[in-house]
């Protein structure tokens, strides 16, 4: 089962109470198809953008619910013919990360003793050697082709 929304504009010619059936309605359709509606949220009666089904203003209602992925499709039709719902749309909800537990460090640590530091000779010999080792590596590479 996999955690879905569901927005749906029920017509606004429909009092409050007629409104509360059509949520019963579609909850019942979610319990058909085999789902568990959570959270229901009414928006209230909005304008619409455009007119839909001759109706100009909806009730715009929220509905959270968990359903099997291949029951989708069952749902939407459903809704499709559900004479109160002017336009629906069914969105997957993203996957919560779950916190994995991080195993504690071991006990026991093993110190290792730190080489002591470098004069300032022996460091400025290092880096010569790597410069060197650098000059040595351009002059081997073959030249690169123009783009």
């Amino acid at each position: 089962m996999r955690d879905y929304e569901v927005l749906y504009i029920v017509r606004a010619d429909l009092d409050d109470e007629k409104v509360q059936d059509a949520v019963k309605r579609v909850n019942t359709l979610i319990e058909r198809s085999g789902g568990h509606p959570e959270r229901t949220n009414l928006w209230g009666k909005r304008k619409l953008a455009y007119e839909v089904k001759h109706q100009k203003e909806g009730a715009y209602v929220l509905q959270n619910f968990q359903l099997d992925p291949n029951r989708v499709g069952e749902l939407e039709a459903s809704l499709k013919i559900t004479e109160e719902v002017l336009r629906h749309l069914i969105v997957r909800k993203p996957e919560i990360a779950v916190a994995t537990a991080v195993a504690p460090p071991p006990a026991e640590v093993a110190v290792e003793a730190v080489a002591s530091p470098a004069t300032a000779d022996e460091s400025d010999e290092a880096a010569r050697r790597v410069r060197r080792a650098d000059r040595e590596d351009r002059e081997e590479a073959p030249p690169e082709e123009p783009r």
